[in-house]
């Protein structure tokens, strides 16, 4: 992916379309916030210098008149088709062999655009079906992502975009190229229209998704092809068609970059489904609840889907956005070029706990009262009610609301307690947990729960100081070392439960996607450490340095590296047939800092290979392990030493030796400056469980 690197920052995003656009007080088109694209305006540019001109692009396919208001949509599409060929024949005429600019032809498009929207009687154009009417936003994001196509507007996300930089310098296009665009257009419209009154649609509907992949689809002009199979279920009959698999292509697309795709991207994605289409269409079954073929395909993974989906989408995307990546790594960090660095600051970590517990003989009297039983037995320790708090609508309760805890279910099967964020000196802290441990304790006497898991929160920004190259670097160390997984005391829920897939390494992938995610790892680690070998880190900006500029760069490192080497879609998507599997199921999350389909954004990171601790020291513990696992890391950033690439044959925290995983957990604690006895209490429960013989 080639983006001018001029106006980018480490996304590919221009700056332009990043800031929030004001409108032209003076233009004569309504202004409307585009939903669900980042709030920005879409402003109808107004070129009068270039008025002449473009009226004469007009005569290109000139629009002579519009069908009348009564006519039925075939009449309409008849008359329209009868006038525009009738216009066309006499421009053709006059044609002469001439270019013109981007500007020039946006104006035109659009005019294009807005007259079959108006010919045909379009009662609703925009994002999805059933949301509000934007055919001025749609239209100038459809016409930019048009020109993106012929190398005339830089790539982008699919946001309104107003400023005149969002255009290549000097590029222009042919007036034969341009008639045959305006052909596409007349075709795909025509048709939506047609095929909603061979429907007897009441309402003539245009999404924006369907917008750009039939115009893909025009341009490529890609033979149908016949699906070999049909799957009839409770007396239904499936037909899985590619006229179907064109639909799902941009909710797929969506789905897959969470909504952060680029218009190149999006022809990568239609690219692959187009190849594959035969395919696709023939391993589409009805079973799933998922009507995407795309996402039945790879979850089948019949003819080696998934595979040629990594190499001809994923790995395209990456590569297209991994430069870019690497390079804010070294924007606004603050590096020592002498011998000696001089020791990194001390941190302040600012910590959140899930504390998760099995619920025991559910369909007891006791079924649904755990949270009245907790409360009433958390007041008799002194802890008051305190209200709901800003992220909970449950009860909260503490000594006083500086520091709360709130308990409720999380689904039937686990009971669960959340708290105020705090650092680990906060003795109020340190008091509340004590109360909530004897409680918890009192309450698995009585047999109505057990400990399950028990999920550490950290706040990004404390613990990374906005500085994306620790997140790598993390991401190299647990990777490097599954053995952790089994070393917080999960080892006999991995082993007997198969639970390594909650809180999984690359390790444990399946192996169709193993090999991918620890590749472009690598390759993120190899970039990095080719600029500390040039010493790129003395030629710093020291840009972007308040607090929302670093959590801008948390953000974009996390949804790159969670979709594309994580790949977290990917993995709930097609990971494991037959279930949904949450995409935050890794040992470190990153998901909780930009927000996903179930997961929040608070700006967190989320480790959830500890088990849930079962006393105050417990949790004392994981937080000084915490504090100086990331002080390792920042130190190591600060002297610039090399990360260390992951081997491909990693094995998985199940095939290591019990002692293996003791032996190694001590080295690792000590390199951290531990002392490993402190924490016997987690790794001194690794054992081999013998297999049960069948």
């Amino acid at each position: 992916m080639n983006i001018n690197t001029t106006r980018t920052d480490a996304y590919g995003l221009d700056k332009s379309s990043l800031a929030e656009i004001k409108g032209d007080e003076s233009s004569d088109s309504e202004q409307r916030a585009v939903k669900s694209f980042s709030r920005k305006r879409c402003i109808k540019d107004k070129f009068s210098a270039q008025a002449k001109r473009i009226s004469n692009i007009g005569s290109i396919v000139p629009f002579c008149c519009h069908p009348m208001a009564d006519q039925t949509i075939p009449e309409r599409t008849v008359s329209h088709w009868a006038t525009a060929a009738g216009c066309e024949a006499a421009a053709a005429r006059g044609r002469v062999n001439e270019t013109y600019t981007a500007e020039e032809v946006a104006e035109c498009f659009r005019s294009t655009i807005e007259n079959h929207i108006h010919s045909l009687r379009y009662d609703e154009i925009a994002l999805e079906y059933h949301e509000d009417d934007q055919r001025d936003e749609i239209t100038g994001i459809f016409v930019d992502f048009i020109l993106s196509q012929e190398g005339l507007v830089h790539d982008r996300c699919f946001i309104a975009e107003s400023s005149p930089d969002k255009y290549v310098a000097g590029k222009t296009i042919s007036q034969a190229r341009v008639e045959e665009i305006q052909s596409y257009l007349k075709a795909i419209f025509t048709e939506q229209a047609a095929e909603a009154a061979k429907l007897n649609r009441p309402v003539l509907r245009y999404s924006m998704g369907n917008m750009l992949v039939d115009y893909l689809n025009k341009k490529k002009n890609m033979p149908d092809v016949t699906p070999r199979f049909k799957f009839a279920n409770d007396f239904r009959e499936y037909k899985f068609t590619y006229e179907k698999l064109l639909k799902g292509i941009f909710p797929f697309f969506q789905t897959l970059l969470a909504g952060r795709g680029f218009f190149s991207e999006l022809s990568v994605v239609f690219n692959f489904a187009v190849k594959f289409r035969q395919e696709l269409i023939d391993s589409a079954c009805a079973p799933y609840r998922s009507k995407n073929m795309l996402t039945i395909s790879l979850r089948n993974n019949e003819n080696n889907v998934r595979e040629h989906f990594n190499r001809q989408v994923m790995d395209v995307v990456f590569f297209g956005r991994c430069d870019g990546i690497v390079n804010a790594m070294f924007d606004g960090c603050s590096f020592s070029t002498v011998n000696e660095a001089k020791p990194a600051k001390k941190l302040n970590l600012k910590f959140g706990e899930e504390l998760e517990y099995d619920v025991k003989n559910e369909f007891s009297d006791t079924r649904g009262r755990l949270v009245n039983i907790f409360s009433f037995r958390l007041e008799d320790k002194g802890m008051i009610y305190c209200g709901a708090t800003p992220y909970k609508p449950d009860a909260c309760y503490g000594f006083d609301n500086s520091f709360t805890v709130v308990p409720f279910y999380d689904s039937e099967k686990w009971f669960e307690l959340n708290c105020t964020p705090y650092h680990s000196d906060d003795q109020r802290a340190e008091l509340s947990f004590q109360e909530v441990i004897n409680v918890i304790d009192s309450m698995r006497n009585d047999g109505l729960i057990d400990y399950s898991s028990g999920h550490k929160h950290v706040d990004a920004l404390s613990a990374t100081q906005g500085d994306t190259g620790v997140l790598l670097a993390m991401e190299s160390e647990i990777q490097r070392n599954p053995f952790l997984l089994r070393a917080f005391g999960n080892n006999d829920r991995i082993l007997q439960e198969d639970e390594s897939k909650w809180y999984k390494t690359f390790a444990d992938y399946n192996p169709d996607t193993k090999l991918f995610a620890v590749k472009r790892l690598n390759i993120i680690i190899d970039r990095y450490n080719k600029k500390i070998d040039k010493s790129d880190t003395e030629k710093l900006s020291q840009k972007g340095n308040t607090d929302p500029e670093k959590k801008d760069r948390l953000k974009q490192f996390a949804h790159f590296y969670s979709q594309l080497v994580h790949m977290t879609t990917i993995q709930w998507g097609a990971g494991y047939i037959g279930n949904n599997i949450s995409e935050k199921y890794m040992a470190m999350s990153l998901l909780h800092i930009t927000g996903a389909s179930k997961v929040k954004e608070l700006s967190t990171l989320e480790f959830r290979f500890f088990r849930c601790p079962k006393t105050v020291q417990e949790i004392k513990l994981i937080n000084q392990f915490l504090h100086a696992w990331f002080h390792y890391i920042h130190q190591c950033r600060k002297e610039n030493v090399p990360l260390q690439p992951v081997p491909e044959d990693i094995q998985s925290c199940k095939d290591y030796t019990a002692e293996e995983v003791q032996l190694k957990t001590n080295e690792y604690l000590r390199k951290l400056g531990l002392n490993p006895e402190d924490y016997r209490c987690f790794w001194g429960e690794v054992r081999d469980i013998p297999s049960v013989a069948v």
